[in-house]
């Protein structure tokens, strides 16, 4: 008699399960229409995922799910979600250890990478990076500054995550700092400081 072997991992309410790939797939699926409330953690799913006997398809599927989750919560860091403190090196695991030829593990690994980018940009960690200047030239700086970083880093056959953010927010911040001392922004900020003034003034 043939039976389709049962994985073990364990949930987020301590809950001990077993199930097949098939079974996983689909509930991961399922739990995917919510980048919350998930069966488990991204530490256990990629554990089983990892598993030497786990079939690739179902590997390469749920790893997909996870890392499309993450690239959504990078963009979405002040909103409270449950994590376990491995999490992040479960997600990067899963985008070095998935092959680029397919068309949707690129589409989906390119996600990922460029909210990585995107997020520093707009948090400082975990909050929101202030002060922004209102005008065209930073927000067209800040276009090229991702366009330039995702180009650098798409190619790479491995990216090691920790030092890859490290590196985009001191780049970023240094960017920013020169251009504010070289007075890049002072002339659409007066523009639009002038604009709320009058805006006060008639009211």
């Amino acid at each position: 008699m043939s039976f389709e072997r049962k994985y073990r991992f364990v949930g987020w309410d301590r809950t001990v399960y077993h199930m097949t790939p098939l079974e996983l797939f689909t509930r991961v699926q399922q739990d995917s229409k919510s980048n919350y409330n998930w069966i488990a953690s991204a530490t256990e799913l990629t554990k089983v995922c990892n598993h030497s006997g786990f079939p690739t398809r179902y590997s390469v599927a749920i790893k997909l799910l996870i890392l499309n989750c993450f690239a959504n919560l990078e963009l979405q860091k002040t909103v409270p979600s449950t994590c376990e403190s491995t999490d992040s090196n479960a997600v990067y695991s899963c985008y070095n250890s998935l092959p680029k030829e397919d068309p949707t593990v690129a589409r989906v690994k390119a996600k990922y990478l460029r909210a990585i980018i995107k997020a520093v940009t707009i948090y400082t960690h975990d909050e929101e990076r202030l002060p922004i200047h209102p005008g065209q030239t930073y927000k067209k700086m800040v276009e090229d500054w991702k366009a330039k970083k995702f180009d650098e880093c798409a190619s790479a056959e491995y990216i090691d995550f920790d030092k890859l953010r490290k590196k985009l927010y001191s780049d970023f911040e240094e960017m920013i700092r020169k251009a504010e001392e070289n007075g890049t922004f002072d002339e659409e900020n007066s523009e639009f400081w002038a604009t709320i003034h009058l805006t006060d003034s008639d009211e």
